[in-house]
């Protein structure tokens, strides 16, 4: 699931849907084939989805390596430490903090309406779980808006544009609830149809048949809500959407589905109408939330700390890089040690002005070019100081070609 994540962040999400839709057609034959064929039990099926899901987990790493599609990624990836880094591991934990916490509510959620529907009895309870089926459907339909959307809109931001921002979010909330009143529709017309394909019992056909209309209503507000959450996500600020979302949850739906179920005894249409009364509140106050928003001031604000990031690493990197580059220079300065010590130290310096004194003198058929006694000896001396005193001369050799260098201007 990360990996296909992954891969539609850098577009390669046709690969990827496409590998989903393969891997959750082969995993439902399987599972038929294991009930029809082998009478096959509850860990028998659940070894068959663990099966399908490490082939295909394996299928997968093997087409991104054999495409090269991560090589771009390999060092961030499996080559470096993230631990290390800390203000990228900050940022990482706030945004990942709130996603965590609103997708664990939001399946809480769903599991305490199902206990407040075991409170009518088990045939509610047994109606209640298979509409969460179908209510999956439909989530995952918008769901893809939502995604899409929020690639956009942080990537115009990210690139100074907020007006793009602006319009794609409004475009993708206009084709959320475009689709979700086209699957409201489809659905409605197959009102008749579906209960057979879900259950065979009768009891739970006809509970279905009575919420289906108010399951197509609640889609509609499910629908752009979900895709604001995902587009006030987009801004920076998971921590408001998911505080949004969970005050509507624990606020609206759980209370209304309580007072309906336990204290009042309604059937399960009192409890959709809590889920849709929550809905619709979240989706409202999300959409108010993005047009309210100062998408300039946003799009700075993410600039700045996209710029912030990449200092970060740059700093990192130059950091690693002088450390390396000290340690080098740290060697080269131990074997220069040591080559002074093997010819006689720094006072060899002396000794070699003196033998290349000589050696000129003589290639030079004993004309000499001193000048006069104290001139000679203040120039060496001068000259002698100049060469300690330069971090870059260190060995013999550097300092015979600063002589040579010296003595040809002179």
């Amino acid at each position: 699931e990360s990996i296909l994540d992954f891969l539609e962040v850098v577009e390669h999400e046709a690969y990827a849907n496409i590998l989903a839709c393969i891997a959750a057609v082969t995993e439902v034959v399987l599972i038929w084939v294991g009930l029809h064929f082998y009478d096959a039990d509850l860990v028998f099926i659940g070894l068959i989805s663990l099966g399908n899901g490490a082939f295909f987990l394996v299928l997968n790493v093997m087409f991104c390596i054999g495409f090269g599609w991560l090589e771009k990624y390999e060092n961030g990836l499996i080559r470096s430490l993230a631990f290390r880094n800390r203000p990228l591991l900050k940022e990482f934990l706030k945004t990942s903090a709130p996603l965590a916490v609103g997708s664990m509510l939001a399946y809480a959620e769903w599991e305490l309406l199902t206990v407040f529907a075991a409170v009518l009895g088990p045939a509610e309870a047994a109606t209640w779980a298979v509409l969460g089926f179908v209510w999956d459907v439909f989530e995952s339909t918008t769901e893809a808006f939502g995604d899409a959307g929020e690639v956009r809109v942080s990537y115009q931001l990210g690139k100074g544009r907020p007006q793009l921002a602006r319009l794609s979010s409004y475009k993708s909330m206009f084709m959320g609830l475009a689709m979700s009143i086209v699957m409201s529709t489809i659905f409605l017309s197959l009102t008749n149809v579906l209960p057979e394909f879900l259950t065979t019992d009768q009891t739970i056909q006809d509970m279905l048949r009575m919420l289906f209309p108010m399951i197509a209503l609640g889609n509609v507000t499910m629908s752009v809500g979900m895709v604001c959450w995902a587009l006030v996500g987009a801004q920076l600020r998971y921590p408001l959407a998911t505080a949004i979302a969970t005050l509507c949850s624990f606020g609206i739906t759980l209370p209304l589905g309580a007072t309906f179920t336990i204290v009042l005894n309604y059937d399960l249409k009192g409890l959709t109408f809590a889920v849709i009364a929550g809905y619709v509140m979240t989706a409202m106050l999300l959409s108010t939330v993005l047009l309210m928003s100062d998408w300039e001031k946003l799009s700075e604000r993410i600039r700045e700390k996209v710029l912030a990031d990449t200092v970060d690493e740059d700093s990192s990197s130059s950091d690693d890089s002088s450390s390396s580059s000290s340690s080098s220079s740290s060697s080269e300065g131990e074997e220069d040690d040591l080559q002074d010590k093997q010819l006689g130290g720094p006072l060899a310096t002396k000794d070699v002005l003196a033998d290349f004194d000589a050696n000129s003198n003589m290639e030079d058929g004993g004309i000499t070019h001193k000048k006069s006694e104290e001139t000679d000896v203040s120039s060496v001396k001068a000259m002698h100081q100049a060469v300690q005193e330069d971090p870059n001369v260190t060995s013999p050799d550097r300092i015979i070609n600063r002589v040579v260098t010296w003595w040809g201007k002179e």
